[in-house]
């Protein structure tokens, strides 16, 4: 658990806003905005799509809220995103945001100009051409390859963070964590954690830990090490887990930690 200052006021404790959804995945953005709750920050800001903002409202009643401008996200978001971006600690984009035509012009634009650390989820792992300063990777194989066009050992791994100057977290039966001078693998976890929303889970998890302090390569290592250990102690007692079991379960497995 992350030690807090007795002194410490809200917003001390970390801020984290996250960047997804669209109409076809409501729920990618939700799960990545929860996990950053449960790992303990103080305020979560998630811009989603306008339908999925009811939804939200029903998972969290200290979310705040904001919408795209239109359905998905598209160039008429980058520039309050970004100007919003200066009062958070870490910005998480990526999950749910699908591959609509001007959310990728979007996507790419924000990438470009973010100035806080920033974990990058799913779709927007394409982009890695031009990345924040301090940016957290988060593609499992498939994605590695696509992204890469090397098979995701954790040489290749080490390889391209050093390539793109980020930290690497790529997701698997083997969990490799890499940045320039470090590579860690995790092998927490099991196939119960093949169900959908996962990885938007651990996106969100890392973003909360980086906004609390931590630096990059650990919050990953931590963040999918502390996750395998949940889903391991779930398939104790259940055939099958949800991705947002694994949320509920967090604040308990850190004070453990």
């Amino acid at each position: 658990m992350l030690v807090r200052k007795k002194n410490s006021h809200k917003g001390d404790n970390g801020k984290v806003m996250i960047i997804g959804g669209s109409p076809l995945f409501h729920g990618a953005p939700i799960l990545c905005s929860l996990a950053a709750e449960y790992s303990g920050v103080d305020l979560v800001y998630p811009f989603i799509a306008s339908s999925q903002i009811e939804a939200a409202k029903t998972y969290s009643l200290n979310f705040i809220l904001q919408s795209f401008k239109e359905e998905v996200l598209s160039n008429s978001d980058v520039k309050p995103i970004l100007s919003f971006s200066k009062q958070v600690d870490c910005v998480v984009i990526g999950p749910g945001l699908g591959t609509a035509t001007k959310t990728k012009s979007a996507v790419k634009s924000i990438l470009s100009q973010l100035q806080v650390p920033t974990v990058v989820d799913a779709s927007a792992l394409m982009y890695t051409n031009q990345l924040p300063e301090v940016c957290v990777l988060t593609p499992h194989r498939g994605e590695f390859l696509s992204m890469t066009g090397d098979d995701p050992t954790p040489k290749n791994v080490q390889k391209w963070s050093k390539n793109l100057k980020a930290t690497i977290v790529c997701k698997g039966p083997e969990d490799i964590i890499a940045d320039d001078d470090e590579i860690a693998i995790n092998n927490t976890g099991n196939a119960l954690m093949t169900v959908g929303g996962t990885g938007d889970v651990l996106s969100g998890f890392i973003g909360g830990l980086i906004a609390q302090g931590m630096n990059p390569f650990d919050a990953g290592k931590y963040a999918t090490r502390i996750l395998g250990l949940i889903a391991d102690n779930l398939a104790e007692m259940e055939s099958s887990i949800r991705a947002v079991d694994l949320v509920y379960a967090l604040p308990g497995a850190l004070l453990k930690m």
